[in-house]
């Protein structure tokens, strides 16, 4: 990869290449491959999934919080489809 300046600058090899590049090395095998990839994706998924429950859970806990959501959220969209735009605009979301 060359900048602007014509140099040479390194590259950071992202999760899949740096699997591949193993693989290349025989270092690890294909099976090897999807095993992690496999991995990674269900283990993510299951994060998300946890802490999206324990939000709700939260929140069910806490009307006087679940309330201050809820208007800020109608403040925010008033009847709107949510837009990533506005994940700047949450006051309670970045305290």
């Amino acid at each position: 990869m060359i900048n602007s300046d014509d140099k040479k600058s390194t590259r950071r090899l992202v999760f899949l290449d740096s699997l591949l590049t193993q693989m290349h090395n025989e270092e690890l095998s294909l099976d090897d491959i999807q095993e992690e990839v496999d991995t990674f994706i269900f283990e993510g998924h299951d994060t998300t999934a946890a802490a999206i429950n324990f939000f709700c859970y939260l929140m069910g806990c806490y009307p006087d919080v679940q309330a201050k959501v809820h208007a800020e959220m109608d403040s925010i969209f008033g009847g709107n489809i949510f837009i990533f735009s506005f994940l700047g605009t949450f006051l309670i979301l970045f305290r």
